[in-house]
């Protein structure tokens, strides 16, 4: 346990000074995209294809946020042609907005149900900060499901066009640690944001795999639309 523990600390010291370095991101994200909607009376859905140890996952995800601070969102994944364990969230999120700089710490309660099929209901816990200015984008999320711990780094750089539209280049840093063992991933993250339209695109390769359960690398594709 010490040994996972350590992992863990080093991955994370490791990431948040890369982080510092570029400003001197399927359990932890939330719909849509970690970035909208923002308003009282939003909502959002969105789909993303994933291709991970050799098997092709489709998550259907909804939002719907009450007001900033409250959210509720719910993912489904299918594969194989059969519905998996869907995933229940209420994102609470305290904003801080300065001008161009807006900022928030979020903690989301969710729960795993065994839509799948199974009979066993998992719990977890997150707690996130993210950070976005007219240049810069980070998001750092600390989270637990199951017997599943993690942590999620998205850092990099935001291109606005001044006409409703923003690139996000970033580089993503996820470490596990489970039961079957652990592993990082890491690479690279292209985001498209248009109007109400966005577009997420990322490929990441295995930097350590000391995990039974994990082969090879991870590579995700995905739209969302927000009202």
């Amino acid at each position: 346990m010490k040994q996972r523990i350590g992992l863990l600390t080093a991955v994370a010291t490791v990431a948040l000074g890369f982080i510092s370095t570029i400003a001197s991101q399927a359990h932890a994200h939330q719909p849509v995209m970690d970035m909208a909607p923002r308003w009282n009376g939003g909502y959002g859905i969105q789909t993303r294809i994933e291709q991970a140890n050799d098997q092709t996952t489709t998550w259907v995800e909804g939002v719907y946020t009450f007001k900033p601070a409250l959210r509720m969102t719910l993912k489904v994944p299918y594969s194989g042609g059969e519905m998996g364990d869907a995933i229940f969230a209420v994102p609470i999120k305290r904003y801080k907005n300065e001008g161009a700089f807006t900022s928030n710490w979020g903690l989301t309660p969710s729960v795993r149900m065994p839509t799948g099929g199974g009979s066993d209901w998992d719990a977890g816990l997150s707690l996130s900060y993210s950070a976005e200015s007219r240049k810069v984008y980070t998001l750092y999320d600390l989270y637990t499901l199951g017997d599943t711990t993690g942590i999620d780094i998205n850092a990099g750089l935001v291109h606005a066009d001044g006409n409703g539209s923003s690139w996000f280049t970033l580089w993503d840093i996820t470490a596990k640690d489970s039961d079957s063992g652990q592993h990082v991933l890491t690479g690279p993250v292209l985001v498209y944001f248009k109007r109400n339209i966005i577009v997420r695109a990322e490929y990441k390769f295995e930097a350590y795999d000391d995990d039974t359960q994990w082969d090879g690398n991870y590579l995700s594709v995905g739209i969302g639309m927000v009202f």
